[in-house]
């Protein structure tokens, strides 16, 4: 026998010892402090009596109890949580918090043999749980540091080290999809680990039986689409029931590892026959003489305190595997991208980091308390946007990124602090055509003004010193500001030829689909689930085909994508379905009116906002589709603000004026501003509200104090000055125009993208750089896609 496989048996051994000598019946209690007190109650009981539970229709219950008991005991462990603790926690009733997720990363990148340096390790047990763990906390493992853990599993599944590796390889790739060639290994793993079983018993012949019998029924619950899969499990799960599974409830019998029944086999038999979508709850064969196989685990109290990490770890998931499989769920909870076992968990998780933000923004002692309204407002909205997107996910993988893109969405809430007391007007520099703003920052504040709860000084505001520089400006990257609801999911169609990958790694190999450019009419729809840089640099968006449901990674960008949906100020369209449209007469397009054909001209009042799909009311009242599939729009409300400029002439002297608070700024050659931005302390002032908008949220709101004669536009620069927010415009005076707030940019001209004002409710008919406010005027900027 080979040194390593004799090492890991060695181990295997031990930690069988232990776990049956050492606490399987163990009957002290579990005084976790942070477990519901109801539950921990019933739970002490539970483990002080030390004996089986008497009340078999109480099992349900009892297996929460023992999901909860489990889960405290791994939370207990803080910075030790590893890989199969984030696994459990993931599936768990509360979810995994960031730190949490945090911690089993740090333990994941250096336990694991590939990603710490070394080489594959013994028989693929690292590799097992290291991927199911990063795919729980929400990371790639074909990307971790620059190394592709899935490569070099794809490696050693080519050429196994032993049994064990066939079948902890195939559960690793089975947790999700990682391109051909670990498609390719599945199916070369999933064939081996069939002509593997005993043709005879139907079982497989491992060091020992029973383990191995239950490794290999989990590793092919996990691919029932494979070959010969579906028969293999129905034969195993039967021989299962004829030759291993006592009158006790447990699993014993041939060669296992003490001859005898014990702890861990009973918990991996019972988590596979689950996997396998067996009822453990109930006793197996419909004897009713015999005990169900998860009553057996739960007599052993296996996650009470004192037992050992692994058998703990194990019997948590087992419960709840059980569990799913009891409410309906098919197929083993590793499958990440097959099941939706982890959404309970992604729900509860993103409420409490929502209650987290909101308990922040209520205890910030420099926020107005209008100012508090608004943050906790907005904290609402996107909690009911991400709950109802992880309602209506159908993947663990899917509902865990949309947990952290929510989590994401509500630390990128900022809240508006009243004005400093000496307000001080900051340096303005010229540089290649290109006018910096540079914001003060408080010398007794680090935060970023993403942190909710970041805080200013009012007394000690001291002035950026330009540095002079032949370097011009950069203009602030898109996907360097972060901003509210970055990932809010819209709908888009494209434009021109695109392709979808498996992962973010866009090779041939991940390549699944191709789009051919097609006519407006038959433009394919997708919804977008997120944005990232992919490892080649490339901007890409995370996507679902509206049609189909196959999700995917392709490039981002208006030259690929469009919105599908019109919501500019639209005033006449045109029909352009071949079949024609309808009007309805609610907003959710039922109550149907009357089918209007193509090339019919229809007079819209407004867009109306309806999630995802807008709508747009007829100037009858009755509402119609807004998407640029069926219809065109043929006239678009003209206004000062959605009037793109073309080239810059002489009259807008071509210039981009940029509120920047980034340091990454080089300016030059200060010079006065044109304009008052904020207000000396012997002039007159006036003061104004406002308030930022895009993607149906707010991004900012308060109240700014300028000088008496200031513009709408010399209030807009004060008030990102105060809120850090990155602004640029063109042109001054009547040619003023804001191109993009906070990563919001203005489109090419005809695109109709771009920021609309307004002023107490009312657009008026200039440039906001020659409106000139009143004390007390309110200002709206609204993000027109």
């Amino acid at each position: 026998m080979k040194r390593k496989q004799f090492l890991y048996w060695f181990s295997i051994v031990l930690e069988i010892f232990l776990i049956f000598f050492s606490g399987g019946n163990s009957s002290r209690a579990d005084t976790a402090s942070d477990v519901n007190s109801a539950i921990s109650t019933g739970l002490t009981e539970i483990a002080q009596q030390g004996s089986q539970i008497d009340s078999r229709a109480d099992t349900a219950s009892d297996v929460n109890s023992a999901i909860s008991t489990g889960l405290t005991e791994i939370a207990q462990k803080g910075s030790q949580i590893d890989a199969w603790d984030a696994t459990c926690l993931v599936f768990g009733d509360n979810g995994i918090t960031d730190l949490q997720a945090q911690y089993a990363y740090k333990s994941i990148l250096k336990n694991n043999d590939f990603l710490s340096g070394g080489s594959q390790g013994l028989n693929g047990i690292s590799d097992v749980s290291a991927v199911n763990g990063l795919v729980a906390i929400g990371k790639d493992p074909t990307n971790v540091n620059g190394k592709n853990l899935v490569a070099d599993i794809v490696k050693d599944a080519n050429n196994p080290a032993s049994d064990y590796s066939i079948v902890n390889d195939l559960e690793a790739l089975s947790t999700g999809s990682y391109g051909q060639a670990s498609e390719t290994a599945r199916t070369s793993l999933t064939k081996k680990l069939i002509g593997m079983q005993d043709q005879k018993t139907g079982l497989w012949n491992g060091f020992d039986k029973v383990d191995y019998t239950a490794r290999a029924i989990l590793a092919l619950s996990m691919n029932t689409n494979q070959p010969g899969a579906a028969d293999a499990l129905n034969t195993a799960v039967k021989a299962v029931s004829n030759h291993l599974y006592q009158e006790n409830g447990g699993f014993a019998g041939g060669n296992t590892m003490f001859g005898a029944e014990n702890a861990y086999d009973d918990v991996t038999m019972t988590n596979a026959l689950a996997s396998a979508s067996v009822n453990v709850y109930v006793p197996l064969k419909g004897k009713t003489d015999y005990v169900a196989p998860v009553q057996r685990v739960l007599d052993q109290h296996p996650v009470s305190a004192g037992n050992s990490a692994m058998l703990i770890q194990q019997a948590t998931w087992t419960f709840e595997q059980a569990r799913f499989t009891r409410n309906g769920g098919k197929g083993s909870i590793f499958a990440f991208n097959q099941t939706d076992a982890a959404k309970p968990g992604e729900i509860v998780s993103i409420k409490a980091a929502a209650i987290t933000k909101k308990q922040s923004i209520i205890n910030d002692p420099q926020a107005t308390a209008s100012a508090k309204s608004d943050a906790l407002n907005l904290v609402d909205q996107i909690l009911a946007t991400y709950v109802s997107k992880l309602s209506a996910d159908s993947t663990s993988s899917a509902a865990i990124a949309d947990r952290a893109a929510g989590v994401t969405a509500f630390n990128h809430v900022t809240v508006s602090h009243a004005a400093p007391a000496t307000p001080v007007t900051p340096p303005t520099v010229t540089n290649n055509n290109v006018t910096v703003v540079n914001n003060p920052a408080s010398s007794s504040s680090a935060s970023s003004s993403s942190s909710a709860t970041s805080t200013s000084s009012s007394s000690s505001v001291p002035i950026s010193t330009p540095t002079v520089s032949g370097k011009p400006v950069k203009k602030a990257s898109h996907r360097s500001i972060v901003y509210a609801l970055t990932t809010h999911r819209s709908i888009v169609y494209a434009l021109t030829t695109v392709k979808l990958y498996r992962s973010s790694n866009f090779t041939k190999s991940n390549l699944t689909k191709t789009y051919k450019k097609r006519a407006r009419i038959n433009r394919p729809m997708f919804l977008v689930i997120s944005q990232q840089t992919n490892k080649q640099g490339h901007a890409i968006y995370r996507v679902k085909d509206i049609n189909s449901g196959k999700t995917g990674y392709t490039l981002s960008g208006s030259k690929y994508f469009a919105h599908a949906y019109y919501s500019a100020k639209v005033t006449r369209i045109k029909v352009i379905n071949p079949k024609g449209i309808n009007e309805y007469g609610k907003v959710n397009l039922t109550s149907k009116k009357r089918h209007v054909k193509k090339n019919a001209s229809l007079n819209v009042r407004k867009v109306v906002n309806y999630g995802r799909s807008n709508r747009m009311q007829l100037t009858n009242g009755r509402y119609i589709t807004a998407n640029k599939k069926f219809i065109l729009a043929t006239k678009i409300k003209k206004s000062s603000q959605n009037t793109r400029p073309s080239t810059p002439t002489a009259t807008t002297t071509g210039t981009t004026t940029t509120t920047n608070n980034s340091p990454s700024a080089t300016p030059t050659l200060p010079v006065a501003p044109t304009n008052p931005v904020t207000p000396s302390n012997d002039a007159k002032t006036i003061t104004t509200t406002i308030s930022i908008h895009a993607d149906g949220a707010t991004i900012a709101s308060g109240s700014i104090k300028v000088n008496s004669g200031a513009s709408a536009l010399d209030a807009l620069q004060a008030f990102a000055q105060q809120q850090g927010l990155a602004l640029t415009y063109t042109g001054s005076g009547a040619t003023a125009y804001v191109t993009g707030i906070n990563g919001y940019n203005a489109g090419p001209a005809g695109t109709m993208t771009g920021w609309l004002y307004s002023v107490n409710g009312t657009e008026p008919g200039s440039s906001m750089g020659v409106y000139t406010l009143k004390d007390g005027d309110s200002i709206s900027m609204t993000y027109n896609k």
